[in-house]
């Protein structure tokens, strides 16, 4: 597998921005997840296939946060270009419902958006 990686060491309601050029996988992960994943064990990780950037992620616990962007596969290799940055948390913001997301998911009182929010912070992939 070919990948880009960049580390991070970042605190929760961080924002980590990922700029792709190319339709790619992007995962977000911790260090021990990262090192099952370089040696291609099972390893959980929050993302997946973005077609459109930036792509945000909103970190959901201190940690040192690794973000790999896929090059493709061995048999089907992709050239790739991306950049990543840490971006304060918005203290403006009163919800953790992204600023793109549906109208009816904007449209839900507070209470239902944090319930929301919560379930897909704890919504990780697993692959391996």
């Amino acid at each position: 597998m070919r990948f880009l990686h960049k580390t991070f060491e970042a605190k929760r309601k961080e924002i980590i921005e990922v700029e792709i050029d190319k339709p790619t996988n992007v995962k977000f992960m911790t260090g021990l997840d990262m090192k099952a994943y370089k040696l291609g064990k099972t390893h959980t990780y929050f993302g997946g296939r973005f077609e459109e950037s930036p792509v945000r992620f909103v970190v959901p616990f201190d940690s040192v946060w690794n973000v790999v962007v896929e090059k493709g596969t061995y048999r089907d290799p992709l050239e790739v270009s991306a950049g990543c940055r840490v971006i304060p948390p918005m203290s403006n913001v009163r919800s953790s419902v992204p600023v793109d997301a549906s109208g009816s998911l904007r449209s839900l009182d507070r209470g239902e958006q944090e319930r929301i929010a919560r379930e897909m912070s704890m919504a990780a992939r697993s692959e391996g």
